[in-house]
């Protein structure tokens, strides 16, 4: 019984701290592939581009989060319209966050060198919890009997991105239907909207040398503000190497690499500073992406944002 209420008590806190503090999946390399969280991001390169991240947060923690993300968009109808795909799959402990995305962008010429995109995207939210992978005192407890519970949702989601080679801006909301739905007797689920806002700045300092300073800001409701701001460095077009605060309690360094025949490496660290269970803890970020020529008016080049 007493092993019970303990296991209880950290299924619950879980879920409570992963439904209302955090539900869409933590990122760290959005400066680069924003597709995941803004679907007017799609074709914006004028060129097609895939990409897979591996997330491992508070590596040594059993149960801790760890994220695989794949995504792919492509430019098309003389770089007018985007087409694009992601999936996401995160897991935290018993919980398992999956979503799978179709998105559309259409890009409008604002002036010679500055265009605005807007974007569309529809798919599959999943969420499963699943408590047969613990273990009790009591196999046939009726509190776990259901092993594998959980909710399977259509979504839909919008954003606005507006871009030229000096600056990028974008605003999205990536799933605009709530999900509310009972899990089991002694939990309710609820998957709140959330709202992203991201911008960046290209400063040359000189001709192998550009900054790019940058911020994502993440607002769900019932939640606070998250903040990521941080700067770049790009070296020869060919080297990124960079510093980023989330919340000034989240210090991270990133590293990506352009390398020949339009593959791309990254790397991010973080470490917490809180005196939380999680600052004894490291969380690594790792990419690989690649930029083809696939189709008409398509042409890989240096990509900043």
């Amino acid at each position: 019984m007493i092993m019970k209420k303990v296991i209880l008590v950290i299924v619950l806190t879980s879920y409570a701290w992963f439904t209302n503090a955090q539900q869409d999946p933590l990122l760290s390399q959005y400066q680069f592939n924003q597709l995941p969280i803004n679907p007017a991001y799609t074709g914006v390169n004028d060129m097609t581009s895939f990409d897979l991240h591996y997330r491992s947060q508070w590596g040594g923690v059993a149960g801790a989060p760890t994220t695989i993300t794949f995504s792919g968009n492509s430019s098309l109808f003389e770089n007018k319209v985007g087409l694009g795909l992601s999936l996401v799959h995160d897991e935290t402990g018993v919980t398992k966050n999956t979503n799978f995305n179709l998105a559309y962008a259409y890009e409008l010429d604002l002036s010679n060198d500055m265009t605005l995109s807007f974007g569309l995207q529809t798919g599959i939210l999943s969420l499963r919890y699943n408590f047969g992978e613990l273990t009790l005192d009591d196999p046939t407890d009726e509190d776990f009997t259901n092993a594998d519970d959980g909710l399977t949702k259509l979504n839909f989601g919008t954003g606005l991105f507006i871009s030229n080679e000096k600056y990028y801006l974008g605003v999205s909301v990536p799933r605009l239907l709530k999900a509310t739905e009972g899990i089991g007797e002694n939990i309710g689920e609820r998957y709140n909207r959330h709202y992203y806002f991201t911008g960046g700045l290209i400063i040359d300092k000189s001709q192998s040398v550009k900054l790019k300073p940058f911020a994502v800001l993440r607002l769900a409701e019932d939640s606070p503000l998250s903040t990521d701001i941080g700067i770049s460095v790009l070296l020869a077009d060919v080297i990124w190497a960079g510093v980023f605060t989330r919340n000034f309690n989240v210090y991270g360094i990133s590293a990506f690499l352009n390398l020949n025949n339009g593959f791309r490496l990254g790397y991010t660290g973080e470490l917490t500073s809180n005196d939380s269970p999680a600052s004894t803890f490291s969380t690594h970020e790792v990419s690989v992406g690649i930029d083809l020529e696939l189709f008409a008016n398509q042409a890989v080049a240096r990509r900043y944002y």
